[in-house]
């Protein structure tokens, strides 16, 4: 039958360990640095397999504006109600109608190419094609 502790026995080992994991922290933090929240962030994202440390990502107005000067600056794009909606850092969505597939696939080829972009979700409508199969609603045919 194994051995039980004492009380005491366990306070002090506990005690102990405790003064050994208080010592190890305190020669870690000497021999790391000083850890501030920027360093910290970066530490995260390396792990986390992001960006490199010292290169924040783009931030989500960042990215906006870059897709909103591209499809701006382009003649045949320029004309069209086209809404970009952040999605989060380096990622925004296309919102709005075309008048073809090619002007579409334009957009979003702009959009993608924008710098800060990472992840593009091109949800541009083409008329003719999109709206065509809506079905007409008819007042009196309406579910319980």
């Amino acid at each position: 039958m194994p051995r039980r502790f004492s009380n005491s026995e366990l306070l002090a080992w506990t005690l102990v360990g405790a003064a050994v994991g208080l010592a190890a922290g305190f020669a870690g933090s000497e021999w790391l640095g000083p850890m501030d929240r920027k360093r910290a962030k970066a530490a995260f994202r390396s792990l986390a397999g992001g960006a490199t440390a010292g290169t924040p990502p783009p931030s989500g107005s960042t990215a906006l504006r870059a897709v909103a000067v591209a499809l701006a600056q382009d003649p045949e794009l320029a004309g069209l109600e086209l809404a970009v909606v952040t999605a989060g850092p380096g990622a925004v969505e296309l919102h709005g109608w075309v008048p073809s597939r090619r002007v579409r696939a334009r957009a979003a080829r702009l959009a993608a190419a924008a710098p800060g972009i990472d992840s593009l979700l091109n949800r541009l409508l083409v008329r003719g094609e999109d709206d065509a199969g809506m079905p007409a609603f008819d007042t009196n045919d309406q579910p319980a």
